[in-house]
């Protein structure tokens, strides 16, 4: 297969696996034990969740052991919305100074913290989706643990969801700042070329009212809108920070990519049953988008059941459209998986089915979101490519349609129909010659209707030899012919008629073309062909009075 917007796509999707590649291959934040371990760069972290009610912090860093003593532990936040204690005990066994606290994997609305060291007054610091951020895009928090030292740093989390377990790390700051520019450089791309592919198939759209392109687009930019409000982009850049507005976009993915698919894939008439189903998914996703307003703290889970429903039924649909032969389904449904596997590796460890993936979860999800629109708009082109080939099919078609209908079957020549087109159609002054092809009677009496039909072919063959361009032959019907042409040819034409005439006579002695000449500037277009009928009429008496006069001589 090849299209040109298809090799345009090519290097945007080999860009995109390989940020893939990079991320899954330890790119990201030092992966912690939620316990106990010891980061690479030589940082010991001991840590602990706990339920958190109306205890105020700790007054010094020494308390804090036996202040976390009085807490109840728990091994994970509640989706719908908590607030805990995290407490982390911190012993420096390197050379370095300068940490970054990371808390990440989710939203957190948000972080109150303090970090306790021997012999220091507590610091005070806020992250979180309501506080500005240090690093981009990210609720790192920088921190200072000198070599040898032991210090402790308590943070008080609140939110009123989460869209999977929070994670929290301490990697130097080094690494940190090394692995938000990466890992930006990835969101803005992935950002980027969801906004591209968008308003390319608008224009696209503009010009073909495909309504395909128009749902593909909108989907793109609310798949966009959603993963920036999730990264936290118009909170950094513009100062929004309006919770209700996240998991809007993510009811509206479900409505604008089932309206892309029933149309794509043609499902209302391939599948009637499926796109019911479908529609009925994207009412219930409209009947439960004011959830993201009025019950914020379930939303996030009712979002995560109709994305699911749609990603499954959409999955169906798309297998089933290619097994019955709609070849631009395959990138549908390759663009799904897409959507597919992030969630397979990552949903299950967020409700502990698994251990928790080494890398940033959510960004693993936007690219392979942004792997999907990249496919769907293979998808688009090769649907472009299958209804040009449709199209062409039909065109020509079309032409051998037309062709029959304005053609003698018998002859070859243009028909009655193709010469009443043109005659009537004709503005400027031509020449027409109606002719009869004489002693086809006699032939089709003496010797059949064989000898007859082969009598009209071998004159519409001479016929044929006189066109050119501005000359054409027609067969009116019966023995009747028409040539059109050009004023100017009036001479040729009526000698090369007379030579046709001693031509013929050689095989068929009886036979003769009678013929008479009328331009069409004249007078109207019936009384032309009448003048032409007519003179041809008194041709064909002359020749005959000419031939009974050389039997009486």
């Amino acid at each position: 297969m090849n299209h040109p917007t298809l090799n345009r796509l090519v290097w945007p999707l080999a860009a995109l696996l390989l940020a893939l590649w990079g991320l899954l291959t330890g790119a990201g934040v030092h992966a912690q034990t939620p316990e106990t371990g010891l980061t690479e760069t030589g940082l010991t972290v001991r840590s602990g969740l706990y339920h958190a009610a109306d205890q105020a912090f700790p007054a010094s860093g020494p308390e804090v052991s036996g202040w976390a003593a009085t807490l109840t532990a728990t091994p994970r936040v509640r989706f719908t919305g908590d607030e805990s204690w995290l407490v982390m005990e911190l012993t420096n066994r390197s050379a370095n100074a300068d940490w970054v606290f990371s808390p990440h994997g989710s939203l957190i609305e948000r972080v109150d913290a303090r970090l306790y060291r021997e012999g220091q007054p507590p610091q005070p610091f806020q992250t979180g989706y309501q506080a500005d951020h240090a690093y981009m895009l990210h609720y790192g928090v920088d921190i200072t643990v000198p070599p040898g030292e032991r210090a402790w740093l308590v943070a008080r989390l609140s939110s009123p969801f989460y869209a999977s377990q929070p994670e929290f790390s301490v990697p130097s700051r080094a690494d940190y700042r090394r692995t938000v520019s990466f890992e930006n450089f990835l969101i803005l791309m992935a950002l980027g070329a969801l906004v591209t592919l968008s308003f390319y198939n608008l224009f696209i759209y503009a010009g073909t009212h495909n309504r395909s392109f128009l749902f593909y687009a909108a989907y793109m930019l609310t798949y966009c809108a959603g993963w920036a409000f999730t990264f936290h982009l118009p909170a950094d850049v513009f100062g929004l920070r309006n919770l209700r507005l996240h998991y809007l976009w993510f009811f509206l993915l479900p409505v604008l990519n089932t309206l892309f698919y029933l149309h794509f894939l043609q499902l209302e008439s391939r599948v009637p049953l499926l796109a019911r189903l479908s529609r009925w998914v994207v009412w219930l996703a409209l009947a439960l988008l004011p959830t993201s307003f009025f019950l914020l703290a379930y939303a996030h889970v009712l979002a995560t059941a109709v994305i699911s429903l749609w990603l499954v039924l959409a999955l169906v649909s798309g297998v089933v459209s290619w097994r019955q032969g709609f070849a631009p389904a395959r990138f549908f449904v390759l663009g799904l998986l897409a959507l597919l596997i992030p969630a397979a590796v990552i949903l299950p460890g967020n409700v502990g089915l698994s251990p928790d993936v080494p890398f940033n979860s959510e960004l693993f999800t936007l690219l392979g979101g942004t792997l999907d629109g990249l496919l769907l708009a293979f998808a688009l082109a090769d649907m472009i490519r299958l209804l040009s080939r449709q199209n062409q099919a039909s065109i020509v078609q079309l032409q051998r349609a037309l062709h029959l209908a304005r053609t003698d079957n018998l002859t070859g020549l243009h028909n009655r129909y193709a010469f009443e087109q043109v005659f009537n159609a004709e503005d400027s002054a031509r020449l027409l010659i109606v002719m009869d092809l004489d002693g086809l009677k006699g032939v089709n009496d003496q010797q059949g209707h064989t000898s007859g039909d082969e009598l009209l072919r071998t004159f519409s063959k001479h016929l044929r030899d006189l066109e050119r361009e501005g000359v054409t032959a027609y067969r009116l019907g019966g023995d009747e012919f028409a040539l059109l042409a050009p004023l100017e040819t009036e001479a040729e034409l009526t000698g090369r008629l007379q030579d046709i005439e001693r031509a013929m006579q050689t095989n068929h002695p009886s036979s003769g073309v009678s013929f008479g000449v009328a331009h069409t500037s004249a007078a109207p277009k019936v009384s032309t062909f009448d003048e032409a009928d007519q003179r041809m009429y008194h041709h064909k008496q002359a020749k005959k009075r000419n031939v009974r006069a050389s039997l009486l001589t």
